[in-house]
This record gives C-alpha cells, structure tokens and sequence, in this order.
C-alpha cells in the first residue's frame, strides 16, 4: 500500500549496505545475504504453526545466510531500508481526516525492527493521528495471529463491536481481524466478493466516503 517491500530483481541492497557506511562484504555477499533471508522468512511466513512463532530478522539473518556477526546490525539495517515504505502526501492527508472522528491503531506486520518505520511515520507527519501501534516485530507473533488484533483493541479501550479493521492481505488482515470478531474493510482491486470482507475499497482515499 505504502510502496514497501522493496526486494524485487531490481532492488541494489549492496548500494544500500555502502550508503549505511558498509565496506566489509561483496557485493555479491551482500546479495546473497539479503535474498536467502527474504527467501527464507517468506517460506515461514505461510506456515500457520509460525503464525505466534516467527523469528526476528537477526535470527533470521543467521539462520539463513550464514552473516557473520559483525556485519548482523548493518545488513538489519539493509533489510529494514529495503522493507519499510513511504507514506504518500494525500495518503497521510486522509489519515489526518480520519483521526478527527475515529481512534486509529497501526497493526502492521513487519519483519525488521520497526524504528524505519517510525521515523517514515513521523517525516509524513502522521506518527500522533495513532493512538496505538502494534508492529509484528515487537514479538514473535503475526498477523492473522489474534494477538497483535487483541492487543490493539486493549490499548485502544474498545470493544470488538465498536472496531473496524481495515487492510490490504485477505490471508493476515481480512481473514485475521474476521476471526476475531472484527467488521473488516479490504482493500483491493478484486471484484469477488469474500465472507471475511465486509466492505471494500480499492484505496485508502476511499474510507472517509464509507461514513463507517
């Protein structure tokens, strides 16, 4: 939704690693660094018994590349750079526009430690329209994981009824929040309707108009 996730076949992690003050690996070692844990973690990702039981990226890192461990916190830093997104302008408009009328909670799945993220939250000046925010990376658990929707509903004092949850994934946002009892908007560009999906937009722009 926010252009993350930034591990296609174009992606340049070795110019990333060199722009952090790297200057120990290859190119090449930083390469296959960065893909055998993406590759990895994403093979976890599906297995539902890793759902309250997913590693961290520096265990990832060491579980599937083999990094040596001084170069741990700078290729985290790689991956976390390639990861975290960018907030479009009229996105972090509309997300201002709905913090006037509803309490809002983050609830993100992410595999890097979350201060990327923070600090793109803050540049797009957003960071205070959250009462809450639940990153996966927080813990061991992701979503669909009911813990991370619990968790939010408890730091935001409302009930299940009172909450809308709104995301892009069917698997982890749509299908999670519905199984724990929560109305649901999914955003996509399907035209298939789903049982777990109560509304659908194909935007973020498009949630004030639902007058939800």
């Amino acid at each position: 939704m926010f252009r993350q996730d930034r591990f296609g076949t174009d992606a340049d992690f070795y110019a990333t690693y060199r722009s952090l003050g790297g200057n120990t690996l290859s190119p090449r070692e930083v390469e296959q660094a960065i893909r055998r844990c993406y590759d990895g973690l994403c093979e976890l990702y599906e297995e539902p018994a890793r759902y309250d039981d997913f590693p961290g990226l520096r265990e990832g890192l060491q579980r599937f590349s083999n990094t040596p461990p001084a170069e741990l916190s700078l290729l985290e830093a790689v991956f976390a750079h390639h990861e975290c997104g960018v907030v479009p302008e009229e996105y972090a408009k509309c997300i201002h526009e709905l913090a006037q009328t509803h309490r809002l909670g983050l609830v993100a799945n992410i595999w890097a430690p979350k201060p990327c993220w923070l600090k793109e939250l803050e540049r797009a000046g957003i960071s205070d329209c959250f009462r809450t925010l639940v990153f996966s990376s927080d813990s061991r658990s992701m979503k669909p994981s009911p813990k991370l929707f619990d968790e939010a509903l408890n730091h935001l004092s409302v009930n299940k009824e009172e909450a809308l949850f709104i995301g892009d994934s069917l698997r982890c946002d749509i299908e999670g929040a519905s199984g724990v009892g929560l109305a649901t908007v999914w955003i996509t560009n399907s035209d298939e309707a789903h049982p777990s999906a109560d509304f659908r937009v194909t935007t973020l722009l498009e949630l004030p108009r639902l007058g939800a």
